[in-house]
């Protein structure tokens, strides 16, 4: 599956290329906007009565408006401050102020060590990963603020973005509780192999590799591999599949399922960029779609997948 993955990589660095792109143009298309409507404002300044900011270009401008360098106003189009102030907006909570007091530059080295250990835990996976992250951020928590006041302002600035993502999760393992404790994954699992035609029986490799990006939005990793794909598979060997093919099929299904609401990390993500998950998934969802998509198609041109 290796070529798969790499022409998966590409298109995500193709997509973010032209993403890039279009975002270059859409700025330079509002700073355009907006020397236009300076230049507006100062003309129509100019040919007041004498030539005084109190003339028509005044009332076109609109109070408040920043000057240019001629004595004019700029004239700003509400739509383009609207854009502008969100974007704005968006910047201020999620940028970070390289003057901002919580800043620690002496314990760069220290919180640098810190990070590294805690990965190294997490990816010896010998200890439960709850409690490495709580004692690793209590370590770097009482480390670099040493006030108990200034420790609960630190608690109280994150605690919302905690609270938001902990319920989401919640309410996710609640759902997938849902599916696995009422047999809704087994029911399925069987409804799916009896509604394939016997004559599209050589091709359940491929058929499971599209089924995999629809389902593993829709249920979590361990719903579609555990309750669906065993079934899928006993079901293809009849045909002389073999599962070791029908497992690299139903991986492609992966870039869609890391943009599910099931998945803690992505709304780890949105909740730290400020984005709004509806937003994120009009953006990138058809895109994931489509990077799953050559994968699969990928994988049966190098016959790794049989068709």
């Amino acid at each position: 599956m290796i070529p798969s993955l790499l022409v998966g990589i590409a298109l995500v660095m193709i997509f973010a290329w032209t993403m890039g792109l279009r975002e270059r143009s859409r700025l330079a298309a509002l700073g355009e906007a907006r020397a236009e409507g300076g230049l507006d404002a100062a003309s129509g300044s100019g040919s007041g009565s004498g030539g005084s900011a109190g003339g028509s270009g005044w009332w076109r401008a609109g109070r408040g408006a920043p000057a240019t360098p001629r004595g004019g106003l700029i004239t700003m189009a509400p739509a383009l401050v609207r854009a502008e102030t969100a974007a704005v907006s968006t910047l201020g909570t999620t940028m970070l102020d390289p003057d901002r007091e919580t800043l620690r530059p002496r314990m760069i080295w220290f919180n640098l060590g810190l990070t590294i250990v805690v990965l190294a835990l997490l990816i010896m996976d010998q200890l439960p990963l709850a409690y490495v992250f709580m004692v690793g951020a209590a370590i770097a928590l009482i480390a670099n603020f040493r006030d108990l006041k200034h420790q609960g302002e630190r608690i109280a600035a994150h605690a919302p973005s905690v609270v938001g993502v902990v319920s989401m999760v919640l309410a996710a393992g609640v759902l997938i509780g849902v599916l696995n404790g009422t047999g809704m994954v087994s029911a399925m699992s069987a409804w799916l192999v009896t509604i394939i035609p016997d004559a599209l029986g050589p091709g359940l490799a491929v058929i499971t590799g599209v089924l995999s990006i629809p389902m593993t939005f829709f249920m979590s990793n361990d719903a579609f591999y555990y309750g669906m794909l065993p079934v899928l598979a006993e079901s293809a060997a009849n045909y002389g599949i073999d599962p070791v093919e029908m497992a690299r099929a139903s991986i492609t299904g992966q870039p869609v399922h890391l943009q599910s609401p099931l998945v803690p990390a992505i709304l780890l993500l949105v909740s730290l960029a400020d984005v709004n998950l509806g937003d994120h998934h009009r953006k990138v969802l058809w895109r994931a779609v489509l990077v799953s998509l050559a994968m699969l198609a990928v994988g049966v041109l190098t016959a790794v997948i049989p068709i």
